[in-house]
């Protein structure tokens, strides 16, 4: 099963460090990642190692919220939290206990909090023949998870079609199949209540039931979309959220990759 692990910090932590420390953090993530895949290769198993990506800081993020089928902008993301995500992987692991296993982090940073949910759905397009002149942006599902749980299996049923027809919509508009370089990458998770949280507690990191933030609106499931601009992943943001009520938070991406191995 795939999981999604988040990591997350301090809001504002970041910007106080020094590159020395920022470079320290980023080394021992790409390092953990390296280990697994080393032994995954030498082990021969195929599919999905993993997907990695490092988003960009909060303050380069908009939210989009349909209101009354108004799409409004709101600066920052959404919703607002004490600790901020700061990037995530997705693995396939045999068992939760061995996704908890690789998310503890032991040497890192003890700011750390890490966040392990089950990922329910996953599937990508790509396209990078020629020339890419595209920014990646993350559009996260921000909904109110109780409310969404009301809802009727055909209506989510109806919400999924919906979003993958953007998906479509947006590979038929950039004629992706032969001609202009583009990515979307969709999944959907689980509920949060099946998340592990991760973060340090009497001088080791302790596993939690639940996700790493408490609010009434959580993640629900994300695209990750390659634009020209900000305005452009807006766009596509608008698209996503029909409904009123739904919210997108559009969110720039530093880096992003994916080690597929057959």
């Amino acid at each position: 099963m795939k999981y999604m692990i988040t990591g997350a910090e301090v809001r504002g932590e970041s910007d106080s460090l020094d590159a020395e420390e920022i470079g320290r953090r980023v080394t021992h993530h790409q390092q953990k990642l390296d280990g697994l895949l080393r032994a995954r290769v030498r082990g021969g198993k195929p599919g999905l190692m993993f997907v990695s990506v490092g988003l960009g800081r909060d303050r380069e993020t908009i939210s989009v919220k349909n209101r009354g089928g108004e799409h409004l902008r709101i600066d920052g993301p959404f919703p607002e939290t004490k600790e901020l995500v700061g990037g995530f992987d997705i693995i396939d692991f045999d068992s939760e206990q061995e996704a908890i296993a690789f998310a503890r982090y032991e040497e890192a940073h003890q700011s750390l909090v890490t966040e392990v949910r089950p990922v329910r759905e996953f599937w990508w397009i790509s396209q990078t023949r020629g020339q890419a002149a595209s920014k990646i942006f993350m559009l996260t599902s921000v909904e109110n998870e109780r409310a969404a749980l009301s809802i009727s299996q055909s209506e989510r049923t109806k919400i999924m079609r919906q979003h993958q027809g953007v998906g479509a919509e947006y590979v038929a508009s950039r004629a992706m199949l032969d001609q202009e370089p583009g990515l979307w990458v969709g999944a959907r998770l689980q509920v949060s209540e099946q998340a592990k949280t991760i973060r340090w507690k009497n001088g080791a990191r302790a596993v939690t039931d639940g996700p790493f933030a408490e609010t009434k609106e959580v993640a629900g499931g994300f695209n990750l979309v390659a634009c020209a601009s900000i305005d452009e992943a807006i766009m596509w943001a608008n698209q996503l959220a029909p409904r009123a009520g739904d919210a997108i938070e559009v969110r720039p991406v530093d880096g992003c990759w994916w080690v597929y191995h057959e």
